[in-house]
């Protein structure tokens, strides 16, 4: 997973999802093996970081994601 934000750049905000506590980022650019994309992740107790969900389709650049991101 890569994220286009700097991790101490991200909001993040306090959620209960299934009797979990974590904090759940604000949309961000990422990538994966399949291409860029909006999604989000997640911060748990223990401060592990990890994807939590992709809201749009892959992206061939980072650029053409973040042009998704601001007309959201």
């Amino acid at each position: 997973m890569k994220v286009q934000k700097k991790i101490e750049d991200i909001k993040f905000t306090p959620m209960t999802i299934f009797g979990e506590e974590m904090e759940v980022s604000e949309n961000i650019v990422m990538a994966s093996a399949a291409g860029w994309y909006v999604g989000s992740i997640c911060k748990e107790d223990d401060g592990f970081i990890q994807p939590y969900d992709r809201y749009t389709d892959y992206f061939a650049t980072p650029e053409e994601a973040s042009k998704f991101l601001e007309v959201v």
